[in-house]
């Protein structure tokens, strides 16, 4: 819930331009932001509240994840 003075309109007005290439997945029991290419998705955000998860160099943004995996 949202208590502000600014309109709606401006406050999500580039919600509807996701693309579509985008999707959030769980995976290992981690949620990702991905983003897809030719033969693999780009890992763009991973979303956990454990310390460790974020030093582990497979799940650093930038890393793809083959689709075989998904």
């Amino acid at each position: 819930m949202l208590y502000t003075i600014i309109p709606y309109e401006l406050i999500f007005e580039h919600r509807d331009n996701t693309k579509d290439n985008i999707i959030e997945i769980n995976i290992e029991g981690k949620m990702f932001l991905l983003e897809k290419e030719e033969n693999s998705y780009k890992i763009i955000r991973l979303y956990s509240t454990n310390p460790n998860d974020y030093l582990e160099t497979k799940y650093m943004p930038g890393n793809t994840i083959d689709f075989k995996k998904i």
